[in-house]
C-alpha cells in the first residue's frame, strides 16, 4: 500500500483549558514518510499557532526578575562607587570626585524628550489639516 495524500489534525493547548484544532491536507513525495511528515506538520502547526499565553507569562516573570537582579548589582556597584568617592575625597586625593550619576533620571528625560517630539508632529498635522 502506497499513501499518497496525508491528512494530519493537531489539538493545540492554548492555555487556561483553551486549546485550537489544526489540520493539514498534504501529498506526500516518494521519499517521504508518514511518520516524518507528522513531525514537520507538528511544527508548522506549533509555529502557527504560536506560544501559550502561559509561556509569555513566564518571560514576562523571568525578565522581572532578571530587572530586579540587575538594579541590586546596579545598588551594589553606587554603594562602592560612593565609597570610592567619599575615601577620595577624605584622603584629599580627589576633592572633586563625582557621584554616581542617578540612570533612572536620564531613561525619565529620554521618555520625556520623546513625548516632545511626538506632540510636535501631531501639532504638525492639525496645521496641515487647517490648510485644506
Amino acid at each position: 500500500m502506497r499513501i499518497k495524500t496525508f491528512h494530519a489534525h493537531f489539538s493545540l493547548s492554548l492555555g487556561n483549558y483553551n486549546s485550537e484544532r489544526i489540520g493539514f491536507a498534504v501529498e506526500l513525495d516518494d521519499n517521504e514518510t508518514p511518520e516524518e511528515v507528522v513531525i514537520t506538520l507538528r511544527e508548522r502547526a506549533k509555529n502557527i499557532v504560536g506560544k501559550k499565553a502561559q509561556d509569555y507569562y513566564s518571560d514576562r516573570d523571568g525578565l522581572q526578575n532578571e530587572c530586579r537582579t540587575l538594579e541590586r548589582k546596579l545598588q551594589l556597584l553606587r554603594n562602592q562607587w560612593e565609597a570610592t568617592a567619599t575615601f577620595l575625597k577624605a584622603q584629599g586625593l580627589n576633592p572633586e570626585a563625582p557621584s554616581m550619576p542617578d540612570f533612572g533620571l536620564l531613561l525619565t528625560a529620554v521618555r520625556v524628550e520623546a513625548e516632545a517630539v511626538a506632540e510636535e508632529e501631531y501639532e504638525e498635522e492639525e496645521e496641515y489639516e487647517d490648510e485644506d
